[in-house]
């Protein structure tokens, strides 16, 4: 089911775009670019597009570590996108981000450790960083992900290209009732073949005609998103047929969930959102958790790079001392690696194969950390801890592997003895499909727990030692 519905979670909402941001001054400019506008603007069609409130997101997850990696310096992020559907990480971003006053170019640069250069007579900053940002009039900034010099230079040429009717009408929307928006078009991408498939093995769908459900499930236009102004207990996740989804009503919450869990990748608030239908139109409603919220951000990397980089801007100049500069900069990176870790530690996983996909996104936060002027040693832990993780990722998927094999070759059968005789006699266990699954659990939950054992001693000898190095306490 993953390939064929990885668009109705959102929980593989994974990283990654690179927002690289420089921002100073106090005032948030009321002026911006539209979301339609960027999305009739980009150079190639995108298939996804996100508008986040950074202020009203900022007021609902005090507390957690999105609060944190949303700045106070940044205000309304809009992107279009070109998602890959089956890992769901883009191929493409581009997006405005509306700042407080943001610095020189020059500056934006020598923090970044990247270059100014001009396209098409328009000052850009390439950043190291895997992006190129593009200082704009009131106070914004134009992000492109990948560094792909010929990518910004069309889209500075804003040659107009024909956006889908799914994303458009999204796109148009007003912004006045909903802090954030991800919409993804996702029409003609399921073959009519695979659906019929996968969904032979949903017991969700079992009373229902294969047939209509195949069928209903073929017109698949798209998939929203929207979280409300006023608070998180206000969430709306909508699917959009080409028909009416009537025939899904009476299961949808369990095939919603069915999905999920067998994808590995769960929403523990899903289970309690209450469907509903208008027209063409399935939707489920209830709270989303700041956890989830975090990881649905976390598709483009939004409430990453600004913070760093904000901090760094805020904190440093180009005339900083070099020591001083590699304390700030090494403060910072020990700062997010122990934050993703804290991520690591305090998520709530169903299954060891959800927690190795949280892992694998994770480590790559660590990954896409700037390391401009930070410690190597502190670099180096970065990175131990990144290969741990993935160490981790592989280790899960392996004994979930293995027990489902032995399993799937037994087939439930199991051997007794007769303590007499010594004859061995066969049954089958009906059971026994659910114990090799919870050993399976039970072995990557132990290789988990050794991981995180083994990076809190490195956390805590890092520590000592670039306190011990800078003389001052991290």
């Amino acid at each position: 089911m993953h390939q064929c519905f990885s668009s109705f979670y959102l929980r593989s909402w994974s990283a990654s775009l690179g927002a690289l941001l420089i921002v100073l001054g106090s005032q948030l400019q009321a002026q911006s670019q539209s979301l339609s506008e960027l999305l009739a603007s980009t150079p190639d069609r995108a298939n996804a597009i996100l508008y986040v409130d950074s202020k009203s997101v900022r007021n609902f997850v005090v507390g957690t570590p999105l609060h944190k990696d949303l700045p106070e310096a940044v205000g309304e992020v809009r992107i279009a996108a070109d998602l890959d559907l089956k890992t769901f990480r883009p191929n493409w971003e581009i997006g405005y981000v509306s700042l407080t006053k943001l610095t020189e170019a020059s500056n934006i640069a020598t923090t970044l450790g990247g270059y100014v250069d001009s396209i098409l007579n328009r000052t850009v900053v390439w950043s190291p960083n895997g992006s190129y940002i593009v200082p704009m009039a009131n106070d914004q900034v134009g992000l492109v992900r990948p560094s792909d010099r010929k990518l910004v230079s069309r889209w500075l040429k804003k040659d107009k290209h024909v956006a889908s009717e799914f994303l458009a009408k999204h796109a148009a929307q007003s912004s006045q009732f909903f802090s954030v928006l991800l919409a993804v078009d996702i029409e003609d991408v399921f073959s009519p073949v695979a659906i019929e498939e996968r969904i032979s093995k949903l017991t969700s769908l079992k009373s229902l005609n294969a047939k209509q459900v195949v069928s209903l499930l073929s017109t698949l236009r798209g998939i929203r998103a929207v979280v409300s102004k006023k608070n998180l207990d206000d969430c709306i996740i909508s699917i959009e047929f080409g028909s009416s989804p009537e025939l899904l009503l009476p299961v949808a919450r369990d095939f919603f969930v069915e999905v999920l869990e067998r994808n590995q990748s769960s929403i523990p608030e899903a289970a309690k959102w209450t469907p509903s239908i208008d027209g063409n139109i399935l939707s489920f409603r209830g709270t989303i958790s700041p956890a989830t919220l975090d990881d649905l951000l976390g598709i483009f990397t939004v409430q990453q790079q600004p913070s760093t980089l904000a901090s760094n801007a805020s904190n440093s100049s180009p005339n900083s001392s070099a020591e001083k500069m590699a304390l700030e900069a090494s403060k910072e990176y020990f700062s997010k690696v122990t934050g993703i870790v804290d991520r690591v530690r305090n998520y709530s996983a169903s299954n060891t194969g959800d927690r190795a996909q949280w892992n694998a996104r994770l480590a790559n936060r660590i990954d896409e950390l700037p390391t401009l002027n930070v410690d190597s040693d502190l670099v180096d832990f970065g990175v131990r801890v990144s290969k741990g993780l993935r160490g981790n990722v592989v280790a899960m998927q392996q004994a979930n592997i293995n027990y489902g094999t032995t399993g799937a070759v037994n087939r439930g059968v199991v051997a007794y003895g007769n303590s007499y005789d010594y004859s061995v006699g066969y049954v089958y266990d009906v059971n026994a499909p659910a114990k090799y699954q919870a050993v399976a659990q039970g072995v990557g939950n132990m290789s988990y727990r050794e991981l995180i054992s083994k990076i809190d001693q490195m956390i805590g000898d890092i520590r000592r030692e670039m306190t011990n190095k800078f003389q001052v306490q991290f």
